[in-house]
């Protein structure tokens, strides 16, 4: 399976920071029944032992003329709910061959703590020559009151970048780097956001939160239960896969485990499958 794809000119690069322990399905998916994941058992979106899996990452952007990262993952610390542990993203990228100060660019899909665990590290920030990209709606959520008080991780990894003039806030369709915009894909939080690229007439995107697992190809309608407007999540959901299915576009999907979550969807009989690239 491949960890790497390339999109005309730009390589989309899956780093992981860390692999919580696997979790009972309904722990996620709260209001899937259990007996509905039988039927993707043979598309292994369970594990041997009926186990929902998932990756904490980020995904690396890598041309001639910049090199951007999405997301920046769970963080040096991870929290006991996801089992504890460290997290690796940044020895993992410098294995890659990407230290810190190579990154010129890095866009957050949406501000929930398991994104931007490595935007800062002991108070400054850990890519030094970037500049940092947020959706204005989600950061305009998650600085307003009564949310800010509930989200330590927001004066910790996300405000100071304002402070030290970082920071750029993106809509809809802005180019953030040369093949690269945003798209807003709003459900999972209000201002989530994935990135389309487009080079040298191939394109992709990476899609964030929008997906937490293959089955949502075929099963669009399932949300995560950290989905914060469900009825946005599947709307935005269905008209994503729709559009990389018409467009036949490259996905990137963090959140999918490790060697299976860079692909394409494929229809089968009228029902679309998530299909990995090898």
């Amino acid at each position: 399976m491949a960890r790497s794809a390339r999109i005309g000119r730009i390589e989309v690069l899956n780093i992981e920071d860390y692999a919580p322990p696997p979790f009972d399905p309904p722990d996620f998916f709260p209001d899937v029944p259990l007996e509905a994941w039988e039927a993707h058992r043979s598309h292994h979106a369970l594990d041997e032992n009926g186990k929902f899996r998932v990756s904490f990452g980020a995904f690396a952007l890598i041309s001639d003329d910049f090199v951007a990262i999405v997301d920046t993952g769970i963080g040096p610390s991870v929290p006991e709910m996801f089992g504890g542990g460290e997290g690796r993203l940044l020895p993992r990228l410098i294995e890659a061959g990407i230290r810190p100060e190579r990154v010129t660019a890095v866009l957050n899909t949406h501000l929930h703590p398991d994104h931007v665990g490595w935007n800062m590290t002991d108070g400054a920030p850990t890519f030094p020559n970037a500049r940092y990209y947020f959706s204005a709606r989600d950061y305009e959520f998650w600085t307003g009151e009564g949310v800010l008080s509930d989200a330590p991780h927001i004066p910790a990894q996300a405000q100071p970048l304002e402070s030290l003039g970082l920071l750029e806030l993106t809509g809809d369709g802005d180019e953030i780097a040369p093949g690269v915009r945003a798209l807003a894909t709003p459900g999972h939080t209000p201002g989530h956001q994935s990135f389309l690229i487009e080079s040298d007439g191939e394109k992709g995107v990476v899609t964030g939160d929008v997906l937490h697992s293959r089955a949502q190809f075929t099963e669009p309608e399932w949300c995560a239960g950290f989905d914060m407007d469900k009825p946005t999540s599947i709307a935005t959901r269905k008209a994503l896969i729709e559009r990389i299915v018409v467009e036949q576009l490259t996905v990137a999907a963090g959140h999918l485990v490790v060697d299976a979550n860079i692909g394409h969807v494929v229809e089968i009989e009228n029902r679309r499958y998530w299909q990995p690239l090898l």
